[in-house]
């Protein structure tokens, strides 16, 4: 059953996620192929590159999911979801630094490097195609808030569950982008201020939501996910 966090923590995360893109994904969607074209053709195009983007966080939700229900039968579903709320709190303590840890662990720099390598030959190859599969690429960048929520749609436990949080996830952050998009690529200095303010803020809020649901956690939940053994009497 979908409960109010299933809902809630994910649609937080996600907005926040979207002050973080204007940020350090802006220099991207300016280089997205999309001309002097009219602001009906932008939000199409956008929507159709997002699409790509959320499609590829809902299949690692699913994959996420699945790895947490298999956590959860061992007994951590309540581990998991703490885990995820402190982590997005840390996050919101760190604020814009924590994509530098990210970076600065071995491997991820180049798996950066190469995502978005990829996406410029799609960019050079296919001028105004293939947005898509350049929005599922997006989807692969090695991301601090994508970590955290797939530390979220681990604590749910469930693939179905997970996917959904992606879902939720992916759709939060659709309203500030596409208005980066078809409105304007540029913040004034007090507008970013305020986006600097508004993310941890947001950031703090989901982590307290999966801390709660993870403090009042029953039982009840991990027995519905260990199937019962048991010999029946005659």
């Amino acid at each position: 059953m979908i409960s109010p966090y299933d809902i809630t923590a994910p649609l937080l995360l996600g907005l926040a996620g979207s002050l973080h893109c204007v940020g350090m994904c802006g220099p991207l969607l300016i280089a997205l192929p999309l001309g002097n074209a009219e602001k009906r053709k932008i939000l199409g195009q956008m929507l159709v590159y997002h699409s790509g983007r959320i499609l590829v966080y809902v299949l690692l939700g699913l994959l996420f999911g699945l790895l947490g229900k298999g956590i959860a039968i061992a007994g951590f579903q309540k581990v998991l979801s703490l885990f995820a709320g402190i982590l997005m709190i840390s996050m919101a303590l760190l604020t814009w630094r924590f994509e530098r840890i990210v970076l600065s662990i071995p491997g991820v720099g180049l798996i950066s490097e190469k995502v978005k390598s990829g996406i410029g030959k799609l960019i050079r190859s296919y001028p105004g195609r293939a947005t898509f599969t350049m929005g599922m690429f997006n989807g692969l960048l090695p991301c601090g808030m994508v970590y955290a929520a797939l530390a979220g749609a681990i604590s749910t436990s469930e693939s179905g569950m997970g996917a959904l949080f992606m879902a939720v996830f992916g759709i939060g952050t659709l309203p500030l982008l596409l208005a980066v998009s078809v409105l304007g690529r540029s913040f004034s200095l007090s507008i970013k201020r305020k986006i600097m303010l508004a993310q941890p803020i947001l950031l703090t809020l989901a982590g307290l939501i999966l801390l709660q649901r993870g403090l009042h956690l029953d039982i009840s939940l991990f027995e519905s996910a260990i199937p019962k053994a048991g010999m029946d009497c005659h």
